[in-house]
């Protein structure tokens, strides 16, 4: 009778055992993983490869594991300013999980990729915990077209794409079990909220510091503290809760100051964690513009539109910026703003901001950009709106029994095109003529009937011209003071 007792109880003990390490497999299974784009060095200094990154997702699809979608990671870069591939700082990593829901970051950096024979791929794997922003998982891989040699040379790597999925198993073989048990029991606190503020300020800028924390597993409340780069110790105030608050002014200096929490308990116990780093910055934006056009007294030159490119000389994050157009007299007749990244360019058409075209003159285009500390750059260029059609002189004189027409442009923008042509009462051609640069010679016998002459020109804005005389005697008579030219102008546009 004892042994069939302590046989049921053996049994109640292993489907406990059973039951509990299910539980167990559950949750771990449930953990909502983020792969971030893989960094790839080998394309420069911030480069990715979205390929690889893919690649990874499915990966951890096929092993069960429940994936943030890449276009809510990106979105939530974008939103959060995450501007470097393969580093999260304590505040990103909280903020992934209030906002992705994600229980664990993937962050990957490809070290190593050689195309030229013998290829070879390298790659680092970091897997993160978002509670508590712990490396909980690292893994080094790499491999050259050398290392993978099979039988009769049967599926051997050629390249690093071929590579790539061999070190992708050989990593995800080492993937840790268990995942969601690996908490650290002997942690006393965990930050369940950051809030840095503003991370680019400008020297004397007020910084404030909001943390909270989710759990204090200690009888006493610790003695919560700052410490920070070239301000030393900083002590924050309980602000209701488990959430402590602290100020202090930015710098004169300018840099990256990294800043840490610190817990001490009356037990002597004391702890700290890294929160963030934030900038602090003196310095404007190093703006030009980029506007391509013939230049005519210091302005550019345009017909019906105008690139103007934006360039920051020195890398820089833009919080917001103003465009803006104004006239000879200064009042302001197109404008645009927006708190957004710098365009790569803007397109102005010679219009008003009601759409109509503006007149033909001078005027000016001025950019403004802030940076993320408020600091403002401002750049400005002249441009001329020209529509008017090309201004040329034809002229005539005689040379013995040869009429030599003298052509030349008496406009500033440079002709891109001319065309001349001779025609009889009838119709028919007697001589064409043309070319790309002026002043230009003609020679032609002197007509004895009326002969009509038709020049066009377009110069190099795109402006167009169309002359008809009807009689080239005109021209001779007109050379001699007996008779004025009977000409018609047409402006193409």
């Amino acid at each position: 009778m004892p042994k069939v007792k302590d046989k049921t109880m053996r049994l109640k003990y292993c489907f406990i055992v059973l039951l509990v390490g299910l539980l167990w497999s559950s949750m771990a299974g449930a953990e909502k993983v983020a792969v971030f784009p893989v960094e790839d060095l080998s394309q420069g200094p911030n480069g990715v490869n979205f390929a690889l990154t893919e690649y990874l997702e499915k990966n951890f699809e096929k092993q069960g594991l429940e994936l943030v979608s890449q276009k809510a990671v990106v979105s939530f870069m974008a939103r959060n300013r995450i501007r470097w591939l393969g580093f999260l700082n304590t505040y990103y990593i909280l903020q992934a999980r209030k906002e992705l829901g994600a229980d664990l970051i993937l962050l990957g950096t490809v070290t190593q990729r050689i195309e030229k024979p013998p290829a070879a791929f390298g790659m680092v794997l970091y897997l993160i915990r978002t509670d508590d922003a712990r490396t909980i998982w690292s893994y080094t891989g790499a491999l050259s077209c050398n290392d993978v040699r099979n039988l009769f040379a049967v599926s051997e790597p050629e390249s690093t794409e071929d590579l790539m999925p061999v070190v992708v198993k050989n990593m995800m073989a080492n993937w840790p079990e268990n995942i969601g048990l690996n908490r650290d029991q002997n942690a006393v606190f965990e930050i369940a909220d950051v809030d840095l503020g503003r991370q680019h300020v400008s020297p004397g800028e007020k910084i404030t510091c909001r943390v909270g924390l989710r759990q204090i597993m200690d009888e006493h409340s610790p003695e919560v503290s700052l410490k920070i780069q070239s301000k030393g110790f900083v002590s924050m105030k309980r602000k209701g809760g488990n959430f402590y608050e602290a100020s202090w002014p930015a710098p004169a200096k300018e840099g990256l100051y990294p800043v840490s929490i610190i817990l001490k308990w009356p037990s002597g116990k004391e702890r700290i964690a890294f929160l963030g780093t934030y900038h602090v910055d003196s310095r404007p934006p190093v703006l030009t513009l980029g506007i391509r056009g013939v230049r005519l007294q210091g302005a550019v030159a345009f017909r019906d539109r105008i690139f103007i490119v934006p360039r920051l000389l020195e890398r820089e994050l833009i919080s917001r910026w103003d465009f803006s157009i104004e006239d000879e007299e200064g009042r302001v007749i197109l404008h645009q703003g927006k708190q957004d990244k710098l365009p790569t360019r803007f397109i102005w058409k010679g219009q008003c901001g009601d759409g109509s075209a503006v007149a033909d003159g001078r005027y000016q285009i001025i950019l403004k950009v802030w940076d993320y500390a408020q600091n403002i750059a401002t750049v400005s260029e002249k441009v001329v709106v020209v529509r008017n059609p090309p201004d040329m002189i034809l002229e005539a004189r005689k040379h013995e029994q040869e009429l030599v027409l003298d052509i030349w442009n008496k406009g500033e923008i440079p002709i891109a095109f001319w065309h001349l042509e001779m025609l009889t009462d009838d119709g028919d051609l007697i001589k064409t003529v043309e070319g790309e640069a002026l002043t230009a010679k003609v020679d032609v016998t002197v007509p004895e009937t009326a002969v009509e002459c038709i020049v066009t020109a377009r110069d190099i804005l795109g402006n167009q011209m169309h002359k008809e005389i009807k009689d080239i005697n005109s021209l001779i008579r007109q050379v001699e003071g007996e008779d004025k030219p009977q000409d018609t102008w047409t402006a193409e546009f």
